[in-house]
């Protein structure tokens, strides 16, 4: 597939709540063949051009036919709080679209599972989903769910929960997710559902035990510290769970979860 290393220039980069900031690019080619579940590496140039040296990897949360490209991310050490003072106006590098994504199949059910901002990728796939699936969504508390409204306009089954009770049930994500999924097994839909997720670690690998519980095929979003995003460095290394390892840029950022070994230390 296409990759594109390009000067973007930034459209919008808007706080959406407190530390968590939507990005929007003018990147024509990258938008035109990005797939959702694909990622980009960023450049967050500060005093230099080489200030701080490697890009950031961020997880596509849109991409539209005017050539626009956006992402979410959250101020997490110096290379975001840098990316969060960027103007409208400004020209950045990016590099994209890279990875592997979700593979949608046609006949599926689809339950998308996410956690806190690592959702954004999930909206980029419920944008392009040709079928009725459910959107289960949780976090700590409603300020880092900055993504909800727009699940909204696209799903008419949204489950939302949170640890402080600020928006939907009181709890973890893994709770309307079972509850989903007890209705459904025992629907027609019970031999197509499939779960997409992403979020910290945690929470996927409760997903994905969950899944293997209920017979649920499940399909994983992966995020890892990278430092070339195309299978250069071979530092984004997640051990999977037949031996060896598998690289989160290369051989995804989207897999199968049970290929994972989700006790191993990240």
């Amino acid at each position: 597939m296409s990759r594109f290393d390009v000067d973007a220039r930034i459209l919008r980069n808007e706080g959406l709540a407190r530390n968590i900031f939507r990005l929007t690019l003018s990147a024509p080619e990258i938008a035109k063949n990005a797939r959702p579940g694909q990622f980009c590496m960023i450049s967050v140039d500060g005093k230099s051009r080489f200030d701080p040296l490697l890009r950031r990897p961020l997880s596509i949360f849109d991409a539209r036919k005017d050539g626009e490209i956006e992402f979410l991310y959250s101020i997490v050490g110096r290379g975001t709080d840098i990316l969060s003072q960027k103007k409208e106006g400004d020209l950045m590098g990016i590099l994209g679209p890279l990875g592997k994504g979700f593979g949608m199949g046609q006949c599926e059910h689809p339950i998308l599972v996410g956690g806190g901002i690592g959702a954004a990728p999930l909206h980029f796939l419920a944008k392009r989903l040709k079928t009725a699936f459910s959107v289960v969504i949780g976090a700590k508390t409603r300020d880092e769910l900055p993504g909800i409204s727009a699940f909204k306009s696209l799903t008419t089954r949204l489950l939302i929960a949170t640890e402080d009770e600020s928006i939907g049930c009181k709890g973890v994500v893994t709770a309307p997710l079972e509850e989903e999924l007890v209705a459904l097994t025992k629907s027609d839909a019970a031999g197509y559902l499939i779960i997409y997720t992403c979020g910290p670690w945690p929470m996927m690998r409760a997903v994905h035990h969950i899944c293997v519980k209920y017979g649920v095929r499940c399909r994983v979003s992966l995020e890892a510290r990278m430092a070339c995003g195309i299978g250069a460095c071979l530092g984004c290394a997640v051990k999977k769970a037949d031996g060896g390892y598998l690289h989160v840029c290369k051989d995804g950022p989207v897999v199968d979860s049970a290929e994972i070994d989700w006790e191993a230390e990240v």
